[in-house]
């Protein structure tokens, strides 16, 4: 008996003119899209580095009033998008102590700036939880739109402020 290999129409897959369409249109919608991509990216990375300084700020704080002594945020001696160090000092301001938390350099496209803060005047808690200095940070990404760059205000009560501020 003869079998015979029969192909209907439904079963025959993708005519050439279907394939390209289809590759034509997604094409389209990723040109729109990738733009897009990078600005979510910064955007993300902006409140990433901005979450992660929040919570090292809180527990130095915290840190600080719980162990009776100064606890200080220092930056890389790059500056806060270098990384930064939250350690303890007991006793003799100059010596450091425990190592509490350690942040290694963020997203490239993300900066960390300060007028007040650096290497050698470090974000510093102390034992009531007071700022031995006040001043500012301003966290920006480039590429970022929108209210998502970051200011954070630290008052010498030891009163920490957050901001949404629009990107530059």
């Amino acid at each position: 008996m003869k079998v015979m290999n029969k192909t209907t129409k439904a079963n025959r897959g993708f005519t050439l003119t279907e394939l390209l369409m289809t590759l034509s249109i997604a094409s389209i919608l990723l040109t729109l899209g990738i733009p897009s991509m990078g600005t979510y990216v910064s955007n993300s990375s902006s409140k990433q580095a901005f979450s992660r300084l929040q919570m090292d700020l809180i527990v130095a704080r915290n840190k600080a009033i719980a162990r009776g002594e100064t606890v200080r945020i220092t930056p890389a001696v790059g500056g806060f998008s270098q990384g930064w160090t939250v350690q303890a000092y007991s006793g003799d301001p100059l010596v450091a102590g425990d190592v509490l938390r350690q942040r290694d350099a963020l997203d490239d496209r993300v900066s960390i700036d300060s007028d007040e803060f650096t290497y050698l005047t470090p974000i510093g808690f102390t034992a009531s939880g007071q700022l031995e200095t006040s001043g500012t940070l301003a966290i920006t990404a480039s590429g970022c739109t929108g209210n998502n760059a970051r200011n954070i205000s630290l008052m010498a009560s030891g009163q920490i402020a957050f901001s949404e501020v629009a990107c530059l």
